[in-house]
């Protein structure tokens, strides 16, 4: 099958040769895939800097494509479905899968890793439990941008947002959009989207954000504190994570006010144990999504709740893999979203 491939650290190629995974278990469901987003997790894999995604490997895990084959268990899809795929699954039978944690579970796969052939190739198989059916009126695109979505989707719905919440997301990448898009549909009173690059407030200002603030040059605090009345935000999603947007973080958020973690952070960063204990912080992390998430999300797509159309800013057909991992790593040009298709 055709892939990009990744036979070595910084190394991405592309194969028309590679093998073709095969339904094995009652419960498969082979996909085709159309559209497969490369994440940064892609990226750390490329430079061996990723604790699970190891080359050689064929990677990828924000997928949308159509059933071209399913298991004899299969009950829930047939041949020519068009789908999206929840990228992990717990073991099933330890005490987090017991307790619908499988996003945690300590043995839970992930698509393109461990030896799980990822969707920069051709075709993937995954369990039946892990397939969602893409609405009529989603494309594939917005399908495979479902996932990087869903982090977001996740963290606002284990947040306590009401029309009274003032939210700060710090970070517009793809997860700080995510956050925004998914904390506007409980409308909360205000979302200040903040970033140091005006390419990334850019998109979330396209994408329906009114309130921006580029914190290398203007007073985060200060605006935080505007916005309101001197008492600070309610809710701040930390979407990009170091030492000093953490303390930020801190110094932004009310007393009694929730932090939300999903900011892929190093060990041994500073923590500001101080001011947490004293204004009674509650700081929450989150670790991907469950298969809720993604139903949400493509419900609220189909409702026109939530408009994706400016996410993608770049896209290559599968033949360009080792293009699109220079444009995702390099960034010659701004990037918020490399999309490849098939």
């Amino acid at each position: 099958m055709r892939a990009g491939y990744m036979p070595a650290i910084r190394q991405a190629e592309f194969r028309d040769d590679m093998p073709e995974p095969m339904i094995e278990k009652a419960d498969d469901v082979k996909i085709k895939v159309v559209n497969c987003g490369i994440c940064g997790s892609e990226v750390h894999a490329y430079h061996g800097l990723h604790p699970f995604r190891i080359p050689p490997i064929v990677s990828g895990h924000e997928v949308a494509g159509d059933v071209v084959e399913v298991g004899p268990g299969v009950t829930r899809f047939k041949v020519g479905d068009r789908v999206t795929v929840e990228p992990h699954y717990g073991c099933g039978h330890c005490w987090y899968c017991g307790h619908g944690l499988y996003n945690v579970c300590p043995d839970k796969k992930v698509l393109g890793a461990g030896g799980w052939s990822g969707g920069l190739g051709e075709y993937i198989v995954t369990p039946e439990q892990t397939v969602v059916k893409l609405p009529d009126t989603l494309s594939y695109e917005e399908g495979a941008l479902i996932e990087p979505v869903a982090n977001g989707m996740y963290a606002v719905r284990h947040s306590n947002i009401t029309p009274e919440t003032n939210i700060v997301v710090i970070g517009c990448g793809p997860i700080g959009i995510g956050d925004f898009l998914c904390a506007r549909l409980w409308n909360p009173k205000s979302i200040l989207m903040v970033d140091v690059s005006d390419f990334n407030l850019q998109k979330a200002r396209e994408m329906g954000a009114e309130l921006t603030c580029n914190s290398r040059r203007e007073n985060l605090a200060g605006r935080v504190m505007e916005l309101t009345d001197g008492v600070g935000a309610d809710l701040v999603f930390l979407a990009f994570g170091d030492a000093p947007t953490v303390q930020q973080a801190f110094e932004i958020t009310r007393r009694g006010g929730q932090i939300a973690q999903h900011a892929l952070m190093e060990d041994g960063i500073a923590f500001p144990y101080r001011v947490h204990q004293q204004h009674e912080l509650d700081f929450k992390a989150y670790n991907m999504y469950t298969f809720e998430d993604f139903e949400l999300i493509a419900r609220a797509i189909h409702e026109g709740k939530m408009d994706l159309s400016h996410f993608v800013t770049q896209r290559y057909p599968i033949e360009q893999f080792p293009e699109a991992i220079e444009m995702a790593d390099k960034r010659p040009e701004p990037v918020l979203k490399v999309m490849m298709h098939f």
